[in-house]
Formats: C-alpha cells, structure tokens, sequence
C-alpha cells in the first residue's frame, strides 16, 4: 500500500524521502503545477526598494519566489512573518529568519496576530484568498498583495494514473490539489493533508477519511501519511 503524491516531484521529494525513512512507499501523480508571474515578480523588486514594516509570506512556494527576488535586491533587512513551520523552514534555507510564526499555521490567524502595526507587504498566491489582508486590514494595518505565482490544475494521462492501484492514501498540500484532484476525475482516497485548511476543503469534497497533522509541519505530515497507508508509528 503506497502514498499518492500530488504536487511536482522536485516540490515533494523532502516528503517522498521521509516517508521512505518510515517504511512507506511514495508514488508521483501531481495535479497542479507551479507557474511563476513575470510581472509581479517585477513589482516585488521595486517593492523591496521601499520600507515594510512585515514581508508576511504564506506559502513555501512564496518563500522560494521572495527570497530569490530578495536575494537578487542584495539581502536587505526585513522584518519576515511566516505562516507555519514549513514556510519557515523555506525561508531558512534561503537565508531568511521569521521573527513570527501564528499560533495556528492559517492566513486568519497570522492576519488575526501579527504584532505592531505599519506597513505590510505580502508576495502571494494568484488563487489566495482574502483572510490575511481582510484581518490585518480590520487591526489598522496598510497592506500591499503582489501576485508573484500560481497554481495550474493539471491532468494526468492514464500511464501517470497508473500510480492509483493499490494505494492507500493521497497526499494534498493546499486546497487547489484536492479542487485538481476532483477536477481530474480520480478517485476519492483517504486524505492526509497539510493543514486544517485543505483538510476542510477535502472533508467538504467527501473524501472518506481526512486527517491532518496537529502541530503544522512535514514530520507531522509525514506521520499522519504513514498512518493512512497502514504503517503504525509509536
């Protein structure tokens, strides 16, 4: 019995790798795929010219597009808000240290909890909603979105859906993968999803058995993956 994976194989092989260290076999099957938007890339190396009191980043993949442009503007000193342990663990990598992380890993509560007020600069998500700007807009603060990427729904031909016979469990990392994975026809499998957000747009869409792990970040995806598929972790 082997996890489903559904994000492009180089953004899932940290997860494909602990998850083999677990005794459980990962298959590829993305469904969306990542796409970079030129111009908003551009805006955000004008923007960083200018004086933010946060860079709130809500997204690995918003981590990876931000700290090249940020990288490429040479490093300037920035006060970075991420939205939970794996955005930060992005924005480590790449240099960049989150002086705050929300109780909970979701856009309304870091909108609900940033501390200060000021200025407040997010590169983002084309298909990101409303919440953090709504929340910091009520608190008094100026923000300004710039769409730096999105998500395409892609569908898998029948060689890639191949990967579905005897699997166990899907893996979705947002919400866009599990509307793709509907989109695409595929079949409702247990779901072991990144956080509380896409656990709810799953468990809406029906999915048979949604869990999500408690403290956010890949270890505890990892373990709630390997549960699923039928591997008993103490």
């Amino acid at each position: 019995m082997h996890v489903v994976l559904t994000r492009p194989p180089e953004k899932d092989a940290e997860l494909k790798a602990g998850l083999k260290r677990l005794g459980v076999e990962a298959r590829s099957l993305p469904v969306v795929a990542y796409e970079a938007l030129p111009e908003g890339l551009v805006r955000l190396e004008a923007l960083l010219t200018e004086p933010w009191d946060w860079v709130v980043v809500t997204s690995p993949e918003a981590a990876e597009h931000f700290g090249r442009v940020w990288a490429s503007r040479g490093r300037p000193p920035l006060a970075v808000a991420a939205v939970g342990e794996s955005t930060r663990q992005a924005l480590l990598r790449l240099g960049i240290s989150a002086r705050f992380l929300p109780p909970r890993a979701t856009a309304r509560d870091l909108g609900e909890t940033l501390p200060g007020s000021g200025r407040v600069l997010w590169p983002a998500s084309a298909r990101a909603g409303s919440d953090l700007s709504d929340g910091l807009h009520r608190r008094g603060f100026s923000v300004h979105r710039v769409d730096i990427y999105t998500l395409r729904p892609r569908v898998p031909d029948e060689r890639e859906r191949a990967v579905l016979r005897g699997a166990g469990a899907v893996a979705f990392g947002s919400p866009s993968a599990v509307r793709a994975w509907l989109a695409a026809e595929l079949p409702r499998l247990p779901a072991g999803c990144v956080g509380a957000v896409t656990a709810r747009v799953a468990r809406k869409a029906g999915f048979p058995e949604v869990r999500y792990p408690e403290a956010p970040g890949l270890e505890g995806w990892m373990f709630v993956l390997a549960r699923l598929a039928g591997r008993v972790i103490d």
